[in-house]
C-alpha cells in the first residue's frame, strides 16, 4: 500500500532550521570574541562595541516590540542618567579625560542609539513625518524638558558665584566628563523625557509570522551585545580584586661586583684584602586583572659581601611610582628599603588598587624583595 497516495515528495528535513542557524551563529560571534579578547583584550573589545553599534542601529521598533514596552524605554533613561553621573564622578579636574571617560562615553552612545529607536526618534523627526498624536506628546516632552536644564543651568551659576568651595565644585562639575554631560542634556533631553512619559503602546496588530520572528530575534540579539558590552568592563573590574594575581620574575646570572678594601681580623698582621661584592639583578612583573588591569614591574640590583647585602638601583621612592594600568587606579602606600642588623636587605613596596568603573572595591598588594647577607633570595617577588 502506497503510504503517500497523492504521489506528493516528502521534504526531508533540513541539518539547520531558521531557528538553530542564528544561535549557531550568534554561537560562533561570542565564541571568536572572547578568543579575541584572552590575545588582544582592548581591540577585540572595541570590534564588539562596534558590531553592537551597528546592529542596535539596525533594530526598528515595531509595535509590540521590547524597545516600545514602557519598562525598556524607562531603564533607558535610569541607564543614561546614571552613565552621566559616572561621567562626573570619574572625571579629573581639568581638561584631562579621566581613566573612566571614554567606556563611559561608548556606554553613552550605544543607549542614545537605543533611546532613539525606542522612541522612534519623534523629538527631533520632521514635522511631516509624525501624527498629531506624537506631535502634542513632544511638544509635552519638550515643555517639561526644558525647565530641568534651565534649573541645572541655573545651579552651575549659582554655585559660581555662591562661595570658592561651591565655584570649586562647578569647575571640576563642568570637567571633561561635565563637558559631555552638559552636551547630552542640552540635545537628548528631550528624548529621554518622551521616553518617560510615553505611554504604554497599544497591543499589536495581526502581523506576518516570520517577520515578526526576524525583528524578535535581532531586537534580542542587540539587548544581549548591549549586556555584554556594558558587562565585559564592569566584570574586568571586578577581576581585578577577585583574581588571583599573575607574576613572572628573573633573576640574572651572578655577575662581578666592585671590590671593596678591608681588613681582616687578627690573628694575622693586618695586611690589606679584597673583599669581591657579587651583584644578582631582579626583575619581575605583577598583573592584577585581565582587560582592566593594573600593572607593577620591579627592575632592580642588589649586591652582597657576606657582611650585608645593599642595592645599587631599582628600590627607591621613584620606583613606586612605576604601577599603572587601565582603568584601575594605583595608589602607593608604603615604599621602603632597609637592612638590618644581620645584613639583610629587604625592599617593601604595597599598593591599593581600585578600579575606576568600582571604586568602592579595592585590594592590597605588596611586593617585596628580601635578601640576605650571602645573597640567598629569601622572598621575590
Amino acid at each position: 500500500m502506497n503510504p503517500n497516495p497523492g504521489g506528493e515528495r516528502r521534504r526531508r528535513p533540513r541539518l539547520f532550521s531558521n531557528r538553530v542557524t542564528p544561535v549557531v551563529a550568534v554561537i560562533v560571534f561570542l565564541w571568536l570574541i572572547l578568543g579575541l579578547l584572552a590575545i588582544l583584550p582592548l581591540p577585540a573589545y572595541l570590534l564588539l562595541v562596534l558590531v553592537t553599534w551597528a546592529v542596535v542601529a539596525g533594530v526598528r521598533r515595531e509595535p509590540g516590540s521590547w524597545l516600545g514596552r514602557r519598562g525598556v524605554r524607562r531603564a533607558l533613561v535610569a541607564a543614561i542618567a546614571a552613565d552621566c553621573v559616572g561621567l562626573v564622578a570619574t572625571s579629573p579636574p581639568g581638561s584631562q579625560l579621566g581613566s573612566a571617560t571614554l567606556p563611559l562615553l561608548i556606554f553613552l552612545v550605544l543607549l542614545n542609539i537605543a533611546l532613539g529607536n525606542a522612541t522612534q526618534r519623534m523629538a527631533t523627526a520632521p514635522q511631516g513625518w509624525i501624527d498629531e498624536r506624537q506631535e502634542e506628546l513632544r511638544n509635552h516632552a519638550h515643555r517639561l524638558a526644558y525647565p530641568v536644564f534651565a534649573a541645572v543651568v541655573g545651579a552651575l551659576l549659582l554655585a559660581d558665584v555662591a562661595s570658592t568651595p561651591s565655584r570649586e565644585w562647578a569647575a571640576h562639575a563642568l570637567g571633561s566628563g561635565g563637558f559631555f554631560v552638559f552636551l547630552e542634556l542640552l540635545f537628548v533631553l528631550p528624548a529621554m523625557v518622551l521616553a518617560f512619559i510615553e505611554p504604554a503602546p497599544p497591543p499589536p496588530e495581526s502581523e506576518v509570522p516570520g517577520q515578526a520572528r526576524r525583528v524578535n530575534v535581532q531586537a534580542r540579539f542587540a539587548v544581549a551585545l548591549v549586556a555584554l558590552v556594558l558587562a565585559l568592563p564592569l566584570l574586568g573590574s571586578a577581576a581585578v580584586v577577585l583574581l588571583p594575581l599573575r607574576t613572572s620574575s628573573h633573576v640574572s646570572t651572578p655577575q662581578p661586583g666592585p671590590v671593596l678594601s678591608g681588613t681582616p681580623a687578627p690573628p694575622s698582621p693586618p695586611t690589606p684584602q679584597v673583599i669581591p661584592l657579587t651583584c644578582h639583578t631582579f626583575n619581575a612583573d605583577v598583573e592584577a586583572g585581565w582587560g582592566v588591569y593594573a600593572e607593577l614591574p620591579v627592575s632592580a640590583q642588589a649586591c652582597w659581601d657576606g657582611h650585608s647585602a645593599t642595592e645599587e638601583y631599582g628600590m627607591n621612592q621613584g620606583d613606586c611610582m612605576m604601577g599603572g594600568g587601565l582603568l584601575v587606579a594605583v595608589t602607593t602606600e608604603q615604599c621602603t628599603r632597609t637592612v638590618s642588623a644581620d645584613g639583610t636587605l629587604t625592599f617593601t613596596w604595597r599598593v591599593a588598587l581600585s578600579p575606576d568603573l568600582i571604586p568602592f572595591l579595592s585590594r592590597q598588594v605588596t611586593v617585596q624583595v628580601v635578601i640576605d647577607k650571602n645573597g640567598n633570595v629569601e622572598r621575590f617577588p
